[in-house]
C-alpha cells in the first residue's frame, strides 16, 4: 500500500527538506502495510525528512547556519519520532538524552516514567569508522559508517524491551571517530493476538486458498465494525510480468491500501488478530513477483 501522510506532516516535511537542501525521502511503502517488526532495529529513516506534528513543528536548530549538534540532535529525535510514534503507534515518554561523543562511551538511561516499558535508541556517525551499539550488552547495530557530505542517515532501533529501571547502551567506535546518540523511554502500543479463527488456520503451518480468504474476509469485517471499512478487494494473480484479477500465473493476493486514518486501528487491532499469521504464511508460500 501506500500510507498516506496527513496533510500537516506532508507540508511540514517539504518545508523541513528544503530548509536543510536534502534529497532523502522515506522509502516507499510496499502494496500491502505492515507493521514494523518491534524489539528489532528498524528500518533506516532519513533525518530532517519528516517532522512537525511529531516534534512541536520547526525548529532554529534544523536550519542552516545553527549549532551543527543541535541540527543532528533535532534529526535524530525526528527520525525516531516518527518511527516509533508512526509506525509503531508507540508513546515517546520524558526528557530524551543526547549526547555527542567519540570513541568508546557508556551511557546509562535512568529513572523510566510511569507506564514506560521500552528504550528506543538512534544513533549517527559523525566520523568515518566503524562502529558497535549495544543496549545492556545486547548488540542493536554496528557497521562501518562514512558521513555522507550533507549528513548520515541515522539508524533508529525501536521499541527495546527492559526489565528494570536502568539500562546501559554502549557505543564503541574504532580511534577517535565521532557519533551521536539520542535515546528515550516508550511505552509500547497494546498488540491484538491471533484470533483462535486464525490460531486454527495456521496450526499445521500451511495455509489454503481458502483459510487465506476467509482470513481476509474477516481482516474486513474487524475494519468495518471498527469504523474504518476497506473498499472491495478483488483477488490479484501475475502472469507474464502483468497484474490480472482472473485465475492464472502465480498468486492469487489481497492487494489493497489503507487510509492513513484507519492504520492504528489496522497495525494494532485487525491485522495481528484476524491476518497477520497467515498472510504471512502465504507470502512464504507465494512469493510475489
Amino acid at each position: 500500500m501506500n500510507d498516506d501522510f496527513s496533510p500537516r506532516l506532508t507540508a511540514m516535511r517539504d518545508a523541513l527538506v528544503a530548509e536543510v537542501d536534502r534529497t532523502g525521502a522515506p522509502r516507499t511503502a510496499p502494496a500491502r502495510h505492515r507493521r514494523p517488526t518491534r524489539a528489532t532495529v528498524l528500518a533506516v529513516l532519513a533525518a530532517f525528512v519528516v517532522g512537525g506534528g511529531l516534534t512541536g513543528g520547526l525548529t532554529a536548530a534544523a536550519l542552516p547556519g545553527a549549532d551543527p549538534d543541535a541540527a543532528v540532535e533535532t534529526g535524530l529525535a525526528i527520525s525516531a519520532r516518527y518511527q516509533v510514534e508512526e509506525g509503531d503507534h508507540a508513546r515517546v515518554l520524558g526528557d530524551p538524552v543526547f549526547l555527542v561523543a567519540h570513541g568508546d562511551r557508556t551511557t546509562t538511561v535512568v529513572d523510566p516514567p510511569r507506564g514506560a516499558d521500552a528504550l528506543t535508541v538512534a544513533w549517527t556517525c559523525l566520523d568515518a569508522g566503524s562502529f558497535r551499539v549495544e543496549v545492556d550488552g545486547t548488540p542493536v547495530g554496528g557497521e562501518s559508517c562514512t558521513p555522507a557530505r550533507d549528513g548520515r542517515d541515522p539508524v533508529t532501533v525501536g521499541l527495546l524491551p527492559v526489565d528494570d529501571g536502568a539500562v546501559r547502551v554502549t557505543v564503541a567506535a574504532s580511534g577517535s571517530a565521532r557519533w551521536a546518540l539520542w535515546t528515550s523511554w516508550t511505552e509500547r502500543a497494546t498488540i491484538a493476538g491471533p484470533s483462535p479463527q486464525q490460531d486454527a488456520e495456521t496450526d499445521d503451518g500451511v495455509v489454503t486458498l481458502q483459510e487465506y480468504t476467509t482470513a481476509f474476509n474477516r481482516l474486513q469485517a474487524c475494519m468495518a465494525q471498527a469504523g474504518h471499512p476497506m473498499a472491495v478487494v478483488p483477488l490479484t494473480y501475475a502472469a507474464d510480468g502483468l497484474s490480472r484479477s482472473t485465475p492464472g500465473g502465480d498468486g492469487p493476493w489481497y492487494r489493497y491500501g489503507i487510509a492513513s486514518e484507519s492504520i492504528e486501528v489496522y497495525d494494532t487491532q485487525c491485522y495481528p488478530r484476524e491476518f497477520e499469521a497467515v498472510d504471512t504464511i502465504w507470502q512464504g508460500e507465494h512469493p510475489e513477483p
